[in-house]
Protein backbone atom coordinates (compact mmCIF):
# COMPACT_ATOMS: atom_id res chain seq x y z
CA UNK A 1 0.00 0.00 0.00
CA UNK A 2 1.17 3.44 -0.95
CA UNK A 3 0.34 6.40 0.90
CA UNK A 4 0.41 10.07 -0.70
CA UNK A 5 0.55 12.84 1.20
CA UNK A 6 0.90 16.27 -1.11
CA UNK A 7 0.81 20.39 -0.79
CA UNK A 8 -0.60 21.40 -3.95
CA UNK A 9 1.36 24.69 -3.47
CA UNK A 10 4.95 23.82 -2.59
CA UNK A 11 4.14 20.42 -5.12
CA UNK A 12 6.34 18.23 -2.01
CA UNK A 13 4.61 14.54 -2.24
CA UNK A 14 5.94 12.23 0.31
CA UNK A 15 5.34 8.38 -0.31
CA UNK A 16 5.27 6.21 2.89
CA UNK A 17 5.32 2.31 2.16
CA UNK A 18 3.87 -0.07 4.67
CA UNK A 19 3.79 -3.84 4.70
CA UNK A 20 0.23 -4.70 4.90
CA UNK A 21 -1.35 -8.24 6.32
CA UNK A 22 -4.48 -9.50 5.30
CA UNK A 23 -5.28 -11.10 8.88
CA UNK A 24 -8.13 -8.44 9.41
CA UNK A 25 -9.85 -9.09 5.92
CA UNK A 26 -12.05 -12.25 6.40
CA UNK A 27 -13.29 -12.10 2.62
CA UNK A 28 -16.67 -11.94 0.97
CA UNK A 29 -19.78 -14.40 0.98
CA UNK A 30 -20.20 -15.81 -2.37
CA UNK A 31 -22.45 -12.78 -4.38
CA UNK A 32 -21.30 -10.10 -2.71
CA UNK A 33 -18.55 -9.06 -5.05
CA UNK A 34 -19.18 -8.03 -8.73
CA UNK A 35 -20.29 -10.33 -10.88
CA UNK A 36 -18.35 -8.75 -13.93
CA UNK A 37 -15.50 -6.57 -14.34
CA UNK A 38 -14.72 -5.28 -18.08
CA UNK A 39 -11.62 -2.78 -19.22
CA UNK A 40 -11.53 -0.88 -22.29
CA UNK A 41 -7.90 -1.32 -23.75
CA UNK A 42 -7.99 1.08 -26.56
CA UNK A 43 -5.25 3.43 -26.38
CA UNK A 44 -3.20 1.85 -23.71
CA UNK A 45 0.60 1.16 -24.45
CA UNK A 46 1.94 -1.27 -22.75
CA UNK A 47 5.29 -0.93 -22.38
CA UNK A 48 8.10 -3.82 -21.88
CA UNK A 49 7.96 -5.30 -18.52
CA UNK A 50 4.70 -3.81 -17.76
CA UNK A 51 1.58 -5.52 -16.06
CA UNK A 52 -1.85 -4.16 -16.50
CA UNK A 53 -4.46 -4.83 -13.53
CA UNK A 54 -7.60 -6.05 -14.66
CA UNK A 55 -9.62 -7.19 -11.73
CA UNK A 56 -8.60 -7.77 -7.75
CA UNK A 57 -10.60 -9.77 -5.44
CA UNK A 58 -8.11 -9.53 -2.80
CA UNK A 59 -8.22 -11.35 -0.02
CA UNK A 60 -10.77 -13.46 -1.85
CA UNK A 61 -9.93 -16.32 -4.81
CA UNK A 62 -12.59 -16.42 -7.23
CA UNK A 63 -13.05 -19.19 -10.14
CA UNK A 64 -14.40 -17.55 -13.18
CA UNK A 65 -14.36 -16.78 -16.95
CA UNK A 66 -11.51 -14.36 -18.72
CA UNK A 67 -11.88 -13.02 -22.19
CA UNK A 68 -9.71 -10.47 -23.81
CA UNK A 69 -9.44 -9.01 -27.24
CA UNK A 70 -6.29 -8.25 -27.85
CA UNK A 71 -2.73 -7.91 -30.51
CA UNK A 72 -1.78 -11.00 -31.85
CA UNK A 73 1.24 -11.89 -34.24
CA UNK A 74 0.65 -14.45 -37.61
CA UNK A 75 0.62 -17.13 -35.52
CA UNK A 76 -2.03 -16.49 -33.40
CA UNK A 77 -0.03 -15.90 -30.12
CA UNK A 78 -0.83 -12.79 -28.13
CA UNK A 79 1.44 -9.77 -27.91
CA UNK A 80 0.43 -9.77 -24.07
CA UNK A 81 0.56 -12.63 -21.71
CA UNK A 82 -2.85 -12.79 -19.64
CA UNK A 83 -1.64 -13.25 -16.28
CA UNK A 84 -3.74 -14.49 -12.84
CA UNK A 85 -2.68 -15.69 -9.50
CA UNK A 86 -2.20 -13.39 -6.27
CA UNK A 87 -0.10 -9.82 -5.55
CA UNK A 88 1.04 -9.41 -2.15
CA UNK A 89 3.24 -6.85 -0.58
CA UNK A 90 5.59 -9.97 0.04
CA UNK A 91 7.55 -11.07 -2.51
CA UNK A 92 7.63 -15.11 -1.45
CA UNK A 93 3.90 -14.83 -1.30
CA UNK A 94 3.27 -13.44 -4.81
CA UNK A 95 2.26 -15.89 -7.36
CA UNK A 96 1.31 -15.16 -11.11
CA UNK A 97 1.03 -17.46 -13.88
CA UNK A 98 0.10 -17.54 -17.32
CA UNK A 99 -3.61 -18.81 -17.36
CA UNK A 100 -5.08 -21.38 -19.48
CA UNK A 101 -5.47 -19.77 -22.51
CA UNK A 102 -7.94 -21.24 -25.67
CA UNK A 103 -7.68 -18.93 -28.91
CA UNK A 104 -11.63 -18.20 -30.61
CA UNK A 105 -10.48 -18.73 -34.23
CA UNK A 106 -13.29 -18.09 -35.76
CA UNK A 107 -13.83 -14.42 -34.14
CA UNK A 108 -9.51 -13.75 -34.81
CA UNK A 109 -7.84 -12.02 -37.10
CA UNK A 110 -4.30 -13.57 -36.54
CA UNK A 111 -1.49 -10.45 -37.23
CA UNK A 112 -3.74 -8.33 -36.17
CA UNK A 113 -6.09 -8.81 -33.09
CA UNK A 114 -7.11 -12.39 -31.87
CA UNK A 115 -9.77 -13.30 -29.13
CA UNK A 116 -9.11 -15.54 -25.88
CA UNK A 117 -11.11 -17.41 -23.10
CA UNK A 118 -9.71 -18.82 -19.80
CA UNK A 119 -11.41 -20.70 -17.45
CA UNK A 120 -9.96 -19.52 -14.56
CA UNK A 121 -8.24 -21.66 -12.95
CA UNK A 122 -8.43 -24.60 -14.50
CA UNK A 123 -7.34 -26.70 -12.41
CA UNK A 124 -10.64 -28.74 -12.82
CA UNK A 125 -9.82 -29.25 -16.24
CA UNK A 126 -8.00 -32.44 -17.85
CA UNK A 127 -5.74 -32.69 -20.77
CA UNK A 128 -4.53 -29.45 -20.78
CA UNK A 129 -0.53 -28.46 -20.48
CA UNK A 130 -0.91 -25.17 -18.23
CA UNK A 131 -3.91 -24.90 -15.72
CA UNK A 132 -2.21 -21.64 -14.36
CA UNK A 133 -2.01 -20.67 -10.22
CA UNK A 134 -4.75 -22.47 -8.30
CA UNK A 135 -5.72 -20.16 -6.04
CA UNK A 136 -6.67 -16.63 -7.98
CA UNK A 137 -6.95 -12.92 -6.50
CA UNK A 138 -5.49 -10.78 -9.03
CA UNK A 139 -5.68 -11.18 -13.09
CA UNK A 140 -4.08 -8.63 -16.01
CA UNK A 141 -2.14 -8.55 -18.63
CA UNK A 142 1.97 -8.82 -18.87
CA UNK A 143 4.01 -7.89 -21.25
CA UNK A 144 7.71 -9.64 -21.61
CA UNK A 145 8.50 -9.00 -24.77
CA UNK A 146 10.98 -6.01 -26.13
CA UNK A 147 8.54 -3.51 -27.91
CA UNK A 148 5.79 -1.42 -26.55
CA UNK A 149 2.04 -2.90 -27.04
CA UNK A 150 -0.39 -0.47 -28.58
CA UNK A 151 -4.11 -1.42 -28.10
CA UNK A 152 -6.16 -0.40 -30.74
CA UNK A 153 -10.26 0.35 -30.68
CA UNK A 154 -11.87 -2.59 -29.55
CA UNK A 155 -9.22 -4.51 -27.78
CA UNK A 156 -10.47 -5.00 -23.69
CA UNK A 157 -10.88 -7.51 -21.34
CA UNK A 158 -13.35 -8.90 -19.05
CA UNK A 159 -13.48 -11.34 -16.28
CA UNK A 160 -17.02 -12.70 -14.65
CA UNK A 161 -17.16 -14.58 -11.40
CA UNK A 162 -18.90 -17.80 -10.78
CA UNK A 163 -17.55 -18.55 -7.76
CA UNK A 164 -15.64 -17.27 -4.37
CA UNK A 165 -14.29 -20.40 -3.25
CA UNK A 166 -12.26 -18.73 -0.12
CA UNK A 167 -9.97 -15.84 1.09
CA UNK A 168 -6.24 -16.11 1.09
CA UNK A 169 -5.44 -15.61 4.80
CA UNK A 170 -3.38 -18.33 6.23
CA UNK A 171 -3.12 -21.00 6.03
CA UNK A 172 -4.39 -20.66 2.29
CA UNK A 173 -1.90 -18.43 1.11
CA UNK A 174 1.28 -18.72 -1.40
CA UNK A 175 4.68 -18.82 0.74
CA UNK A 176 5.79 -19.67 3.66
CA UNK A 177 3.23 -21.33 6.28
CA UNK A 178 0.60 -22.30 3.70
CA UNK A 179 -1.29 -25.00 3.19
CA UNK A 180 -1.06 -25.84 -0.68
CA UNK A 181 1.88 -28.06 -1.82
CA UNK A 182 4.95 -27.27 -3.47
CA UNK A 183 5.90 -25.26 -5.48
CA UNK A 184 2.82 -22.71 -4.28
CA UNK A 185 4.13 -23.51 -0.46
CA UNK A 186 7.01 -24.20 1.31
CA UNK A 187 8.54 -25.36 4.51
CA UNK A 188 9.01 -22.75 7.46
CA UNK A 189 10.07 -24.71 10.11
CA UNK A 190 12.55 -22.25 11.94
CA UNK A 191 9.42 -19.76 11.99
CA UNK A 192 11.25 -16.85 10.51
CA UNK A 193 8.65 -16.00 7.65
CA UNK A 194 10.78 -17.34 4.59
CA UNK A 195 10.62 -20.30 3.08
CA UNK A 196 13.72 -22.86 4.22
CA UNK A 197 16.38 -23.22 1.67
CA UNK A 198 16.61 -23.96 -1.01
CA UNK A 199 12.88 -23.91 -1.29
CA UNK A 200 12.92 -20.02 -1.09
CA UNK A 201 14.49 -19.89 -4.39
CA UNK A 202 11.44 -20.77 -6.25
CA UNK A 203 9.75 -17.21 -5.01
CA UNK A 204 8.82 -14.85 -6.95
CA UNK A 205 6.78 -16.83 -9.24
CA UNK A 206 6.24 -15.69 -12.62
CA UNK A 207 5.79 -16.43 -16.55
CA UNK A 208 8.84 -17.12 -18.33
CA UNK A 209 7.36 -15.52 -21.56
CA UNK A 210 6.71 -19.12 -23.58
CA UNK A 211 2.93 -18.74 -24.30
CA UNK A 212 1.23 -22.51 -24.18
CA UNK A 213 -2.71 -22.97 -25.55
CA UNK A 214 -5.50 -25.55 -24.61
CA UNK A 215 -6.86 -26.93 -27.96
CA UNK A 216 -9.22 -29.05 -26.20
CA UNK A 217 -12.83 -27.91 -26.61
CA UNK A 218 -14.09 -28.45 -23.07
CA UNK A 219 -17.55 -28.50 -23.67
CA UNK A 220 -19.89 -26.93 -21.43
CA UNK A 221 -17.82 -24.78 -20.83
Amino acid sequence: MVLLVGAVSGVIFTYNFAIGSHSFETGAATGTLPSAVTVILAGQVLQPGDYLPSADYSPNYVTGHFLTRIPCDSTGTPLVIPVAGHIDELPDRTWLDQAQLNLIEHVSTKGKTCVYHSHVPAVDLTQIGNPGAPRITDIGLLNLSDKNVVFRTGNAMSFTVLNVVGNINPPNNYGPGGNMPLPYSCADNNKDGACDTPAHDIYPKFPSGTISFDHGTHAGH
